[in-house]
């Protein structure tokens, strides 16, 4: 899959295609809905499929002061989205300019910079500065362009809509079983492992760090996980936050494995949270940390059977 991450100001795309529009948060059953049927009139046709996205999630321009927890960091969605067989990714940045488009605008610049065949958009889809563009307006666009034009209904299960925002509240209470059911895979955090300050060492339960470049659908604490790394689940706990006792600013994933003494630094791995055990919180001293964490790995251990 090509990756291009380019404003409708730059050269247009070559080729003709077929194109979802859309967030893609979580990339979850209703747009892997949205996928497959994107492929299937990408053959009928004849043409390229692509996905048209934007980063940073729209949210975050326009909503600014209301923390936005994205189910996925966008490394994570670009692999879901290459995975599922589209020829392109194209990002577009999302910035204030961009947003104070008008929907007459965003319609000329999205038609002016690749030749289409057919756009196809989920039900909730609307575009344009406010949101002013709705899917009938697409349409319209479409007709008179000669282009085909397809919206998607919702996609159910078990009669509850597939949604985003349902997702990210099944994950922050910890129905991690429910959401997965909702995702069509465990959801994860997962990157490669970076080198940290060693001091879950010092303490004596060395981790795995994954730092993340933005906020998690996940409550602050500490976790009973399992950790998939080189085709093997180990469990663990892990901790997903800011270390206070150490006055951390910074945003981590940690995760301490059991029966597990490799160093793995640059390797990839995925964290799935399992259950979750205590918020995080800032202890007193380096001794109270430590005994904690010793209780924590006794409650994961006692929960995984071990």
């Amino acid at each position: 899959m090509d990756l291009l991450y380019r404003p409708f100001s730059t050269e247009p795309l070559t080729g003709h295609w077929s194109l979802l529009i859309g967030n893609f948060d979580g990339f979850h059953l209703g747009h892997q809905a949205l996928v497959a049927r994107l492929r299937e009139e990408q053959q009928r046709l004849g043409t390229h499929s692509a996905l048209l996205t934007f980063d940073p999630h729209p949210k975050e321009v326009l909503q600014p002061e209301v923390p936005f927890y994205q189910i996925y960091q966008n490394p994570t969605k670009w692999r879901l989205f290459a995975e599922a067989g589209v020829d392109a990714c194209w990002i577009a940045p999302f910035t204030h300019a961009f947003a104070s488009l008008s929907a007459a605008e965003f319609l000329d610049r999205l038609f002016g910079h690749i030749s289409l065949k057919k756009i196809l958009v989920g039900y909730d889809f609307n575009f344009g500065k406010s949101r002013e563009g709705s899917a009938h307006l697409l349409e319209m666009e479409c007709q008179r362009r000669g282009v085909e034009f397809e919206v998607l209904g919702p996609v159910k299960h078990q009669g509850i809509t597939v949604s985003s925002s349902l997702i990210r509240n099944l994950l922050f209470e910890g129905e991690f079983d429910r959401a997965q059911e909702f995702l069509g895979r465990r959801f994860a955090i997962e990157g490669p492992v970076t080198p940290g300050h060693r001091k879950g060492h010092q303490l004596g339960f060395p981790t795995l760090n994954l730092p993340t470049s933005g906020l998690l659908p996940l409550k602050l604490g500490v976790y009973g996980v399992e950790v998939a790394y080189n085709g093997k689940l180990y469990p663990g706990v892990c901790n997903i936050g800011f270390k206070p006792t150490f006055e951390g600013q910074n945003l981590i994933t940690e995760a301490h494995l059991f029966n597990f003494d490799q160093e793995i630094y640059g390797q990839f791995v995925q964290v799935f949270p399992v259950v979750f055990l205590r918020d995080e919180e800032r202890f007193p001293s380096l001794e109270a940390l430590s005994n904690q964490i010793a209780q924590d790995v006794a409650q994961a251990r006692q929960y995984f059977g071990l």
